[in-house]
């Protein structure tokens, strides 16, 4: 197994001592290499360093034999993993609680965690997914100008002037010409409003023009 570098290694190896409920110990970490032990007495070693053949790390020894007992406090569950592991559950549930975090681990991997790691955690993933959602928001002018490369379509991106320069998104209209005269040639002359709230990190509020045909299907034109 390689990895790009020791970063991803360690990781990787988090989340192996995690899963197989075994309190790893780094022994050695240095630019170049780290070495796992498992308790005293306990036969499993694994060293990763580079790769002097390629680019990036490889495993050079393992020993993967365990003569110890189950980890139900694991040194390898960090702060910093904790919140990997529960990235994509906060993200689709913001209010995830610490309490459902803390029984999700135990019942997952036997693990007890303390709460004030899970808080911890949680507030470093909430703080990544901001910073990953103010990235794509950022994105949205270049997504624009990329809509508008085809000529039969009408796309109009707003934002709020804010102090400092700044602008906030406000709204995003889209229209496809294919749309447009789809409702024209085969929709009965209906225009109606349908749309969900947004009720993630980023709250607002999806909206979307519809029409319909003879059948009475609803059928999307317009995005806003």
């Amino acid at each position: 197994m390689t990895f790009k570098d020791l970063e991803e290694a360690k990781k990787v190896m988090n989340f192996y001592a995690i899963a197989n409920y075994k309190p790893l110990k780094l022994r050695k970490s240095d630019k170049i290499r780290v070495r796992y032990r498992c308790v005293v007495g306990c036969p499993f070693v694994c060293l990763i360093s580079e790769d002097k053949k390629g680019t990036g790390f490889k495993i050079k020894t393992l020993k993967t034999e365990h003569n110890c007992e189950d980890a139900f406090e694991n040194p390898r569950a960090k702060t910093k993993t904790i919140a990997e592991y529960f990235r994509s559950k906060v993200q689709n549930n913001p209010k995830y609680k610490i309490k459902d975090m803390k029984l999700d681990l135990k019942n997952q991997f036997s693990l007890n965690v303390h709460k004030s790691i899970l808080k911890r955690a949680k507030r470093m993933t909430l703080q990544q997914l901001q910073g990953s959602f103010l990235d794509d928001y950022n994105r949205l002018k270049a997504y624009a100008n990329k809509i508008r490369e085809s000529k039969h379509v009408v796309i109009n991106l707003a934002k709020d002037a804010m102090a400092e320069g700044k602008k906030r998104f406000l709204r995003m209209y889209i229209c496809f010409n294919a749309m447009k005269l789809g409702f024209k040639q085969g929709l009965r002359p209906f225009i109606g409003l349908d749309g969900t709230f947004l009720k993630g990190h980023c709250k607002g509020q999806l909206l979307v023009a519809v029409a319909q045909d003879c059948q009475n299907p609803f059928y999307p034109w317009l995005g806003l």
